[in-house]
Parts: C-alpha cells; structure tokens; sequence
C-alpha cells in the first residue's frame, strides 16, 4: 500500500513576515549562530569544527497549527470546566479529566475526508468571505460519495491556502470560512479533527466556530493547511498522519501534517 501511495504535505512554510493574525505575535527566525563564530569556539576541542544554529521566536498559532480544546473557552469554560484554576505562565497544569495540553495528545493516525466545497461548486475558489453552511458539507459529501465516519479527519478546502505564499492581504482579509451551523453539523458527525486551509476557520464569525469545535465539543482543529495537490489529484479519501509537538502544559503546537492516499 505504501508503494503505491503518494504523500500529500499539508503543511505551509514558515518565515519572517509570513501572515499570522493580525491578534498574534510574528512568526521570528534567527541564525543564533554562524560557522565563522562556532569555529573559534570549539577550536581548542574540534579543530576546523564549526556549526550554525538557529532561534525561532512565535505563538503556537502562526502558520499550520494544531489547536487542543483548552486553546479557547466558552465563559472561562471548556467542556464544562472551569479553565481558570489550570492555567499559568508555564502553561497548563493538573487538568481535570477529559482536557489535555497538547503534549498528551497521542500522535495522530486518522481517516481523512475532503470535503473539496469550490469543487463541488465549479470553482477554483470559494467567494470573498463567503460562509460555508451545513446544506453545502453536506452537498459536497454526497457528490463526492465520501461518508464522514466517528473519528475521521475532515478536510475542509476553500481554495484559500494558494494565496499563503502569495498574497498575504488575501490571506487574512478575505478568506472564506466555516459558518457556525457548518461547524455543528461536522460536530454532529462525531469527528475527531477537522483540518481547514484559511486562517481562523470561520466566517463571519470565527470565535464562535471555535467555540463549537473546541470548547463544546472538544474536537481538535488545525488551521492554515495546504490542500490544493490533494484536490487537484482527486483524493478524496486519505491517511492523514498529525504529530504534534509535545510541549508541556502547551495548548497548540505548530505541525506538518501529511496525508497518505
């Protein structure tokens, strides 16, 4: 099966001055240290040695992200929970049962779906801002014949993600999105992530989508995915593989998700 498979990257690249929410700190990388300095350094143990070595500075949510349920909350609450108690400047500590920061997040092994909506449309793109409702997830699953199963991955494409690298003001102004009674009906079909290619998953009202997935439900999302080769190649049906990183008490993680069909 793997020999016969093609790997689809779903992740976007990261650099200075890529589009982040305009909420966010910048995405920062440096060269901490360059060969001609590392040379003199280790000159008295690895003669002609030298290294480089670089420092990235960011939130968790610049570029392809994955965001646990504890990433937002309803009136301080996540599933019912106070979130408040568990949070300090360290991060999250001692949660109660049924939250988790992202470092016990287990790696990630899921049926995939895309839901291909400006496909299913006959566009390239979705409009400017336009609001993705629960009759067009659902139009777009029955003409693709792709099922949504409990604990799927569902990929929702835009058409937005071409303009990550390309137009920054397009990116994060004009995105197309989730509407609210989109993100119910995903939460309804029992998913365990749902992947998306725009910047904050919902139009026009984003927190709330968040909320939704999130803080009711608890279902994982990640944001800024690429998804243009798996839609131009038809692959509706995937292995979508997510590793987040484990950061103590942390309540998102930067990721490179792959997909596997």
């Amino acid at each position: 099966m793997i020999r016969r498979a093609k790997v689809y990257d779903l992740g976007q690249p990261y650099w200075q001055g890529m589009p982040v929410h305009p909420a966010d700190p910048p995405f920062q990388y440096y060269l901490y240290r360059y060969h001609e300095h590392t040379k003199k350094l280790f000159e008295s143990v690895a003669p002609g040695f030298a290294d480089s070595i670089g420092l990235v500075v960011t939130s968790m949510h610049a570029g392809t992200h994955f965001d646990t349920p504890i990433h937002m909350s309803r009136n301080l609450k996540v599933l019912d929970h106070d979130i408040t108690p568990y949070q300090q400047d360290k991060g999250y500590s001692n949660l109660p049962a049924g939250l988790h920061s992202v470092d016990e997040v287990p790696p990630l092994v899921l049926r995939g779906v895309l839901l291909d909506v400006p496909s299913y449309k006959g566009l390239k793109t979705l409009p400017e801002r336009y609001e993705i409702t629960a009759k067009d997830l659902e139009e777009t699953e029955r003409s693709q014949s792709t099922k949504i199963g409990d604990g799927d991955c569902v990929l929702v494409r835009t058409g937005y993600s071409k303009f990550f690298t390309t137009d920054s003001d397009a990116y994060l102004h004009k995105f197309a999105g989730l509407g609210v009674e989109a993100a119910r009906w995903l939460a309804k079909r029992r998913v365990r992530l749902v992947g998306i290619d725009n910047l904050a998953a919902g139009v026009p009202t984003p927190f709330e989508v968040h909320n939704v997935l999130l803080s009711d439900n608890g279902i994982f999302l990640m944001k800024s995915l690429y998804l243009e080769e798996l839609s131009k190649d038809r692959r509706l049906s995937s292995v979508v593989v997510v590793l987040p990183l484990k950061i103590k008490g942390g309540e998102a993680s930067l990721v490179r998700p792959i997909a596997i069909a």
